[in-house]
């Protein structure tokens, strides 16, 4: 009979856990643990006392005093830092009040130095045009300058004057174009100067300079030959009497405007005048506010702070000057200084 083999039977093999064994890391000391742990021990010791006591709350808190805090108080502390202290950029109001006298000697007027301290301040893409005797800003929706900025020396004017010969003519540097002559034909308004033509008469080039259309601005001729004229001939007196002065000045371009000419060029309501005077001691500034209109009343009446004329326009006035020096003379309305 055959004999029968068997196979040697297969030592059971160690399963693998299907899941990986994770590496048990040792304990480290917790603050945030041990607080917790602390508090938990107080809670149950304080829980215990009531227990004892039978009451819902042990004696021992009862008779600690908690301080109060009135509302005040709870807002004052509920800030962790000190508040900081926002400047106030608000137009001031006339109040028939001088502004407090302030030491201006120790202001640095470093930024006077450059080429376009005196210009509002302006955009890349913005039409500004210098010409060697003044600089204007031209609104292209207005056909007119925004601005038009210059310095006026008194050496200038005690120089022989050239004779005026009303060369009005259209401005070839204005890319989109002018305003031209016949767009104030038949109008009813002078083509007023905002650069005066009196304030360049030094020079026979600058003279003719002041005539293109680009520093003309439509006037109620009792108001270009009137106030306006008067505040001019105030402003050359005040160029003879501190040496030299900058100004800026325009038309208030706010809005839509009733329009003249083919052009379509408006008819602002209002016109502002801005004058420096930037050398020391006596650093001082000036601005008025004219409506577009006949007027008999006093120019100090016209007076206003800088910060409104920059309210009504939009416009920023001496923008590279200090703000603690900008703030001081763009808030004043006081007069005694220049009437």
């Amino acid at each position: 009979m055959a004999k029968r083999t068997t196979s040697p039977k297969k030592k059971p093999t160690a399963r693998r856990s299907s899941k990986s064994r994770k590496q048990v890391k040792g304990k480290g000391f917790s603050a945030g643990k041990f607080t917790l742990g602390m508090l938990v021990l107080v809670i149950l010791g304080y829980a215990g006392l009531a227990l004892n006591e039978g009451r819902l709350v042990p004696e021992a808190l009862e008779n600690i005093e908690l301080p109060s805090f009135s509302d005040d108080e709870i807002e004052s502390t509920s800030e962790t830092e000190e508040p900081v202290e926002e400047p106030d950029n608000r137009p001031s109001e006339p109040d028939g009040e001088d502004t407090p006298t302030v030491n201006l000697e120790g202001f640095d007027l470093y930024f006077t130095a450059a080429f376009d301290f005196m210009w509002p301040a302006y955009k890349a893409d913005e039409a500004i045009i210098e010409r060697p005797y003044y600089t204007l800003r031209y609104s292209e929706p207005h056909e007119q300058a925004t601005w038009v900025a210059y310095k006026l020396s008194a050496d200038s004017l005690k120089q022989e004057k050239f004779k005026r010969k009303d060369d009005f003519r259209k401005d070839p540097r204005v890319r989109t174009g002018s305003a031209e002559l016949s767009d104030y034909k038949g109008q009813g308004y002078d083509r007023g100067h905002l650069a005066p033509a009196a304030d360049f008469s030094y020079d026979e080039f600058a003279l003719s300079q002041t005539f293109y259309m680009s520093n003309m601005s439509p006037q109620a001729p009792s108001f270009n030959r009137g106030i306006w004229k008067k505040l001019e001939d105030q402003v050359r007196d005040w160029s003879m009497e501190n040496s030299e002065i900058y100004v800026v000045t325009g038309p208030v371009l706010n809005k839509n405007f009733k329009t003249i000419g083919d052009n379509k060029v408006s008819v602002p309501e209002y016109y502002y005048k801005v004058i420096l005077d930037i050398k020391k001691p006596e650093i001082k500034a000036i601005a008025f506010l004219m409506k577009n209109e006949k007027s008999s009343a006093a120019l100090s009446s016209f007076v206003v702070s800088i910060d409104q004329i920059e309210k009504l326009t939009g416009l920023d006035f001496f923008p590279t000057m200090p703000d603690d020096l900008e703030r001081i003379l763009e808030s004043s309305t006081e007069t005694n200084t220049w009437f």
